[in-house]
């Protein structure tokens, strides 16, 4: 008997682990592919929380900084390469700065990024191959 109900249960967490799985990807797959205002800052807190620390600062300031969709506007008004525009930005961390990577996309291939200051939509600078201003 024992053997069977511990069959029945590694069948049972076997299948949670799928659906948990599934609901993820149905979740992850809502999130807009174009520069919509839909993230926002509470979707940003919820897609990073790996990213979080115990600093008493870095979580104030969380509350403080633009929205991913901010982000990609700052970052459109950079790109000067004709046919490219700003991908779904990603939130990091660098040198202690909270900080946005904006990924330059032409024809859906990504081929560079421009770093934006989360706190203060600063350009903080660009890489690939792609033509990037210093100032809107």
């Amino acid at each position: 008997m024992n053997e069977k109900l511990s069959r029945v249960m590694v069948l049972v967490g076997v299948m949670l682990t799928v659906v948990t799985v599934v609901a993820l990807a149905l979740v992850a797959s809502g999130i807009p592919e174009d520069d919509s205002k839909q993230l926002k800052k509470e979707e940003l807190a919820a897609m990073d929380t790996n990213n979080t620390t115990n600093s008493s600062n870095k979580t104030k300031n969380i509350k403080n900084i633009i929205s991913p969709a901010e982000a990609q506007e700052i970052a459109e008004k950079f790109i000067k390469e004709p046919g490219a525009t700003p991908g779904i930005p990603k939130w990091d961390e660098k040198d202690g700065e909270m900080i946005y990577i904006v990924p330059v996309v032409i024809n859906g291939t990504s081929v560079g990024e421009i770093t934006i200051n989360a706190l203060t939509g600063e350009n903080m600078g660009g890489a690939g191959g792609v033509s990037y201003g210093s100032s809107p």
